[in-house]
């Protein structure tokens, strides 16, 4: 369930009741569309925004337990998705957060995306913490990732999603955890994109 905000998510201006996208006028085209394809290490790696300006207020909030409609922020990622689902079914694996800071929120924003993206029907699965998130910051995993949910038949490919990718470094670990157990991941999509190189090119241009 998504809980609806009477305040702009960007600048906390309130907004009329029924207002979509949980924007105001002014801070909606502020938003900036990245879907720039810029891979780390060997995994492809694409937003469907830039990770500034009220979405990144807006994402700030999800962290802090404050969930609005993310409806209209889909369609880039639906695109970038679509290529990558055109010759079979994949699973769509939501990076996973740290205990303690999914008890403070409550909910978990990209498992949120997860279930807004995916078809009907369509084979998920959970990566648990044993994602080991030391080892994470050492760029590498130890421990291999538990799956639950939806079994995943053996070889199925993964998409990996995200809020907000930074260095690059969890979605690598996650991406080389699931294919020591066999599942090939195609690609990680996440909602924003805050590597400065991206920032950048976007930016740069506007």
């Amino acid at each position: 369930m998504w809980w609806f905000g009477t305040t702009c998510a960007g600048c906390n201006v309130r907004l009329p009741w029924g207002t979509a996208g949980g924007f105001c006028p002014g801070c909606a085209p502020a938003l900036e569309e990245a879907t720039t394809w810029l891979p780390v290490a060997s995994l492809p790696v694409a937003a469907g925004w830039a990770y500034t300006g009220p979405l990144q207020a807006w994402i700030s909030r999800c962290k802090q337990g404050i969930f609005s409609d993310p409806q209209f922020l889909l369609p880039p990622l639906r695109a970038l998705l679509e290529p990558l689902t055109s010759d079979g079914p994949v699973a769509l694996v939501a990076i996973p957060p740290e205990r303690t800071r999914l008890r403070q929120r409550g909910l978990h924003l990209p498992d949120l995306l997860v279930d807004q993206l995916r078809s009907r029907n369509a084979p998920r699965a959970w990566l648990l913490d044993r994602l080991d998130r030391a080892p994470v910051r050492r760029e590498r995993v130890r421990t291999p990732p538990v799956l639950r949910g939806r079994a995943l038949r053996d070889g199925l490919p993964v998409v990996l999603i995200d809020d907000v990718v930074t260095t690059g470094q969890t979605l690598t670990a996650a991406s080389e955890a699931l294919r020591q157990v066999g599942h090939p991941v195609r690609a990680a999509i996440c909602l924003a994109d805050a590597r400065p190189q991206v920032l950048a090119q976007i930016l740069g241009q506007g």
